[in-house]
Parts: C-alpha cells; sequence; structure tokens
C-alpha cells in the first residue's frame, strides 16, 4: 500500500501580499506587533506556521520599493530574516526569494548554504527574475535584461549553484577524522565565470531546495530542469491539471519522472464560521481601500495602461491585449497576468473596480481568492487534492498575523480531521518533503 499522500501548506510570508486595506483592519482588531520593525510579523507567522504543520514558509525577496510609502514597511532581506527565524523553530523549512537576475551566484550559493546549515537542512532557494529598470540600476546595470535573456541567465545561475552545491561532501578519512572536501567547478558561460570550490560545507539534506514560479513556456523549461517544487498560479482545478500536463511533459523531455516536480498554486483565504462572516471580512477590509486612486495601477505592473470613466464602468476587456501576444515583453510576471487576463475573461461584466481589487487591493498577486466558511474551504481543498494535480497550496493570509492564528485554530484541527494534512511535524530534511510528492 502506497504511502498516505498530504497536502504541503506553505505560508507566503511578506505582507505585501496581504489585502490593502489590513493595517487599519489590523490597527483596529489586535493585529501584531509594532510594524517599525518589519521582521516581528515575519518571527510571529513564522512560529505560528510551525504550530500548524506548515512544510515550509516562503519569503519574497523586494530588490527595490514600487513607490513610498511602502506597503509593508520595508520587509527584511529574506536570507537574513531566515537567519533569525532559524534559530526559532525547528521544523519549519525556510524557501529564500533571490533574483537570478541581480545576484552573484558564488555569493548567492555561500549565503543559502549558511541558512541550510544553520537549519539543519531546512532550506530553500525561490528563483526568481526581475522585471523593473529601475531596480536594474540598482544593481549597476542600464536597464532590465529581456525576457529570454534573463531566462538564460537564469538557467546558467542555476546550473552554478547547482554544480557549486553537489561537488562538497564530509568525509571520514581513514585516520577517523572528519574533513570538509570540495572541488572547483571551472564554469565559463555566456554570463558567468565561476571557479569554485564553494567553502561552505553541506548541510543533512546535502543542499537547499530549489523551487521556481514557472508559468510560461521559458519558464516552465527552467522549472522541468532544475526545480523540486514550483510555485504556480492556477485559479481553477482545470488550469491545474492543464499546468500539470504542461509540466510533466517537458520533465519527461528532461529525462525526469512525470509526477516528480509537485505544482503548488498561490490562494488567498477569506474565511468566517459562516460564509457570511467571511464576507462580512472581506468587505470591512475592502472599505480601508481608496479604489479610486489604486485604479489607475491595475495594469501598471504589467507595463500596460487602460483608460476609464468611473470606478464602476465595466471593464474595458478591448484595452488589454491577449497574453500571447506580449508573453515575450511583458513587465512582472508573466504567469500574473495571464492569471488575471483568464479572471477578467471568465467574470464577463467586472467592473474597473473588481479588476482593481482582483490585481492588486486585495492582496496575494492574481492567485485565486477564496471566500468561505472554514468547513467549504476544507470541502474546497479536499476536492483539489483528491483530484492529485497539485502538490498543496501557497497560502497568502489578507489579514497576516490576524489570518495565520485564526487558520491554526479554526482550519488545521478540521484538515488533520479529514485525514489530509499531517497531525504532527514533517522532521525530514526539506528536499525529502516534496520529493516525488
Amino acid at each position: 500500500m502506497s504511502e498516505q499522500r498530504y497536502l504541503h501548506l506553505n505560508l507566503v510570508g511578506n505582507e505585501i501580499n496581504s489585502h490593502q486595506g489590513a493595517p487599519a483592519y489590523e490597527r483596529d482588531h489586535g493585529g501584531g506587533p509594532d510594524r517599525q520593525n518589519a521582521y516581528l510579523p515575519i518571527s510571529e507567522m513564522g512560529k505560528l506556521a510551525e504550530e500548524g504543520y506548515f512544510t515550509a514558509m516562503f519569503l519574497g525577496d523586494i530588490a527595490g520599493t514600487a513607490g513610498s510609502p511602502a506597503p509593508d514597511g520595508g520587509p527584511p532581506e529574506p536570507i537574513t530574516a531566515f537567519a533569525a527565524l532559524a534559530r526559532e523553530t525547528s521544523y519549519l523549512g525556510l524557501i529564500a526569494t533571490a533574483s537570478c537576475s541581480f545576484y552573484d551566484p558564488y555569493n548567492l550559493a555561500r549565503l543559502l548554504a549558511s541558512i541550510d546549515q544553520i537549519s539543519d537542512g531546512r532550506a530553500g532557494f525561490n528563483a526568481v527574475t526581475s522585471v523593473s529598470d529601475e531596480w536594474a540600476q540598482n544593481y549597476s546595470m542600464e536597464a532590465h535584461l529581456d525576457r529570454i535573456t534573463r531566462y538564460k541567465r537564469a538557467d546558467e545561475f542555476l546550473d552554478i549553484l547547482t554544480a557549486l552545491w553537489e561537488k562538497r561532501e564530509i568525509r571520514i578519512d581513514a585516520d577517523q577524522i572528519t574533513r570538509f572536501y570540495s572541488e572547483q567547478i571551472n564554469h565559463r558561460g555566456e554570463h558567468f565565470q565561476v571557479l569554485g570550490p564553494l567553502n561552505v560545507a553541506p548541510s543533512p539534506q546535502g543542499r537547499p531546495l530549489i523551487a521556481q514560479a514557472g508559468g510560461s513556456g521559458p519558464g516552465i523549461a527552467v522549472a522541468a530542469k532544475h526545480a523540486e517544487m514550483v510555485f504556480t498560479n492556477a485559479t481553477t482545478r482545470q488550469q491545474a491539471a492543464d499546468y500539470r500536463a504542461e509540466l510533466d511533459a517537458a520533465l519527461v523531455a528532461r529525462g525526469r519522472a512525470a509526477g516528480s516536480v509537485p505544482a503548488i498554486p498561490g490562494l488567498v483565504p477569506y474565511l468566517g464560521k459562516t460564509r457570511a462572516d467571511a464576507e462580512d471580512l472581506l468587505h470591512a477590509l475592502d472599505e480601508n481601500v481608496p479604489y479610486e486612486l489604486y485604479a489607475p495601477f491595475a495594469l501598471v505592473q504589467f507595463g500596460l495602461e487602460f483608460t476609464f470613466d468611473s470606478i464602476n464602468d465595466p471593464f474595458p476587456v478591448d484595452q488589454i491585449p491577449h497574453p500571447e501576444t506580449v508573453k515575450d515583453t511583458i513587465k512582472s510576471t508573466y504567469g500574473n497576468y495571464l492569471g488575471l487576463y483568464n479572471w477578467i475573461t471568465e467574470n464577463p461584466g467586472v467592473t474597473v473596480r473588481d479588476v482593481t481589487a482582483q490585481s492588486l487591493a486585495r492582496g496575494g498577486a492574481q492567485h485565486r481568492k477564496f471566500v468561505g466558511s472554514y468547513d467549504e474551504f476544507v470541502d474546497d481543498l479536499a476536492s483539489w487534492h483528491a483530484d492529485g494535480q497539485v502538490g498543496g497550496f501557497n497560502l497568502m493570509f489578507p489579514t497576516s498575523v490576524i489570518g495565520v492564528k485564526d487558520f491554526v485554530a479554526e482550519v488545521v484541527p478540521r484538515l488533520i480531521d479529514r485525514g489530509i494534512y499531517r497531525g504532527k511535524p514533517d522532521t525530514r530534511p526539506l528536499r525529502e518533503r516534496f520529493a516525488g510528492e
């Protein structure tokens, strides 16, 4: 009999993914620590996630600021934050995002390997590329790389990291003394020249887990070659099935087994004891958002603009391009644009305000928003789990600390009772937890 298959739940810890009305709501509802120290909510959410048996925590890396004031108080750099959280937790996986566009691969290999050591084999790397020209200019670049070039750079970057990490070992020599050995990689490529060897010893899992957000063709190709878990965007179960098929085809083409890399979509839950309670929460948060000010920026994140007279007008679908026509030129994440475009076309008649809420105000980028009771949410997760197309969910809570605390108290016990979620911590190294699931 095969081993029981459980849902992976990962916590996305950046408050930029929260509802934009959350700061005022949290102020009035005891929403956690003083935001003058942006690490404190990360610490509190991380410890709550471990209490709720979450597999891992993601932290996104905001490599520059999109404006001032910042929506989450200026988040700490993920690797630095996880160095602290590693000492405050015992089981929670720690998946740090870093941009292959801006980092040097040898330096990042050292940093991530050090977090892997500190956490005793719980570290992961969420490999992303970046898109902002303004951010690129913070890293001695004139402008950002085009889409094709940045994926080529990311592929070479991950080749280097993997080589540096895998050409290391701890040996017990004939004299019974334990020593660390590491080899040169002597990489000479289009974007990087790295001699090696890496000067940080391996952890119990050997090297950090590699996660990647592969939504388009180039991204899926990189994921199929390197990733051990993929952060996806699927708003329907059919989209999840379609993505699973596309990823599996790419995996097989790379000589890897179909189903060997779990696809884990993002999900934003608005929950309450009843559906009415969840809807009340959403409306209370919405009341704190100035939609007239937000609306012009609904598509600016993708380098696109649209015109409108009133936020209550039907959204002008004819003003936005089909994803296929801009997949190689779109600013920001293609998967997010595809998710928003699909949502707009699947919901005819949505207003400018609705699109602004979905794309910006209600958090979680373009990931699926669920509004309903605790029991309805558990039923929903059970349906996705039964399909077998996803490995779990990356949860982005609209009210950060409040939302995680409520989820651990109300939803986790229901999931355990349903038999689809672990009732104890997973103590294996992080890579083993996702392997083959």
